[in-house]
């Protein structure tokens, strides 16, 4: 489990709005604009950090599975996934400004 502030808050996020279980039509759009409409700054900003961090390899795939339902066979898999989801977010945003 990680103890990353901001890799936190991502996962706590992804786990409520893309539980694979839960899934619902459009829920990349819904979990885009909730996290759109959080009306406390900081907790965007560590949104973003947590999943550039995601990113760059420091979410392991038991962590991400265990929070979302998903299921990948490997770290590129999920890298894959993140990246566009990441897309849907920030577009072609560099995720590595971020964790500088």
């Amino acid at each position: 489990m990680t103890t990353d502030p901001d890799i936190k808050v991502f996962l706590d996020f992804s786990a409520g709005a893309m539980n694979v279980n839960g899934l619902v039509r459009n829920w990349e759009a819904e979990f885009v604009e909730e996290i759109e409409s959080l009306k406390i700054e900081s907790l965007k900003t560590s949104f973003r950090r947590g999943f550039a961090k995601g990113l760059s390899g420091q979410i392991s795939i038991s962590e991400y599975e265990r929070e979302t339902g998903w299921s990948f066979d490997t770290p590129e898999e999920l890298h894959d996934h993140l990246r566009a989801l990441w897309s849907r977010f920030y577009r072609d945003a560099d995720p590595q400004e971020q964790v500088r």
